[in-house]
């Protein structure tokens, strides 16, 4: 305990030079405490967007030529993955999207999204119905003119209107609007609730084509992934000659696992950066340390001429050295905290907090580095002869 409080009165008699030692420990435990849990907020943020989007899906795109013409495998292709996949997912439907001009009345708006699909769009794109009703198989039989809309196209273009019965302009298109999505994505501009959605069948009447070659299928757990994309594959096989035509089948999860990694990988790095600092604070209490054995060589030379023992003296030293970093760390933990509250709502509008086991890894990781680099000025402060000690200036 004495040690310790020496150690205190050692470092508060001089302020300002210990802050300077421990301004390295510090920027590094608050660096580290700041990057880790700003690089945590960019995965949470982005795991959330892919779960927006809807997981456990498989995107498959298929071209096929019969001579010059592209041939139209749609009703064919969905129809076996319906029957055959079944108990495997829970839906399947075209996949295509283009930008659309929407209109009602003098409102407009030029950053929506069309989507064309049926009626398990929504349940393969993860969308929830809010008001009204979703697309209906039968909308894709007799190719009716109508339309679900996003949350925010509603509150945008409808305002506190009801929008459901109402006419919405489409590319020109009238489409009778008869359902509203629940928000999912914030409400904003080019969002995914600025989205409107519209029965695969009148591409030819918007998109001036009789085809689509791509797909996604929802699977209904993410154990089954695998299965459903070799019986898609193997489908493919079967129905897509190589020399006419050709197809692909994606794992809708590899994208946001691909990013999961990245943002791991990324957190290791900036991790790394950040813990150099604390080695370069750790230079910095070893060199100030250094200089305290010049000043305080006196003190030494009378303590060993009065019998006191090489381990009195680096105890000592290791202890004014330990609480050195240990108040950097500590002090370095609450601006770390602080950092990452900031940046975290200034960012990603969430809070982020470091984990607790990050916090004390990273205090004892200072005290390690008080401890380490304290130890070579302690050893050579025992190594002092007394008679050499006592005739120092």
């Amino acid at each position: 305990m004495d040690s310790i409080k020496m150690a205190f009165e050692s470092v508060m008699d001089k302020k300002i030079r210990s802050f300077l030692t421990m301004l390295g420990i510090i920027i590094g435990v608050s660096a580290v405490l700041i990057l880790v849990s700003v690089v945590q907020g960019y995965n949470a943020d982005l795991t959330a967007y892919y779960e927006k989007q809807g997981v456990n899906k498989v995107n498959v795109s298929m071209v096929s030529y019969d001579r010059t013409n592209t041939t139209d495998q749609s009703s064919e292709f969905m129809d076996w993955v319906t029957e055959t996949l079944s108990d495997q997912i829970t839906g399947v439907t075209p996949n295509y999207s283009t930008s659309a001009t929407l209109k009602h009345y003098a409102n407009t708006s030029d950053t929506a999204t069309l989507y064309f699909g049926n009626e398990q769009w929504s349940a393969c794109n993860n969308y929830t119905l809010d008001e009204g009703r979703d697309l209906l198989e039968l909308d894709m039989d007799n190719r009716s003119l109508v339309c679900v809309i996003g949350s925010y196209v509603a509150d945008a273009l409808f305002g506190f209107q009801d929008p459901v019965g109402e006419t919405l302009m489409v590319n020109g298109t009238p489409l009778t609007v008869v359902g509203v999505y629940y928000q999912k994505d914030g409400g904003a501009e080019e969002s995914m609730d600025d989205a409107v959605v519209v029965p695969y069948t009148l591409n030819r009447q918007m998109l001036d084509t009789d085809t689509f070659t791509d797909y996604t299928i929802k699977v209904t757990l993410s154990t089954s992934m695998t299965a459903v994309i070799n019986s898609v594959t193997d489908w493919m096989e079967e129905h897509i000659d190589s020399n006419t035509g050709t197809y692909t089948v994606e794992n809708g999860n590899d994208a946001m696992e691909a990013a999961e990694d990245e943002t791991a990988s990324l957190q290791v790095v900036l991790g790394g950066v950040a813990a150099i600092a604390l080695l370069v604070g750790g230079i910095g209490i070893m060199n100030i340390m250094l200089v305290t054995v010049t000043e305080r060589t006196r003190e030494i030379g009378i303590k060993k001429a009065v019998g006191a023992q090489r381990w009195v003296i680096i105890s000592q030293f290791l202890v004014e050295s330990t609480v050195l970093s240990g108040c950097g760390g500590v002090i370095g933990i609450i601006l770390g905290y602080s950092g990452s509250l900031i940046l975290g709502k200034l960012i990603y509008d969430m809070i982020l907090l470091p984990a607790f086991w990050m916090a004390l890894a990273a205090f004892l990781f200072s005290l390690v580095i008080g401890v380490g680099f304290g130890m070579y000025p302690a050893v050579k402060a025992s190594g002092l002869q007394p008679v050499d000690a006592l005739r120092a200036d």
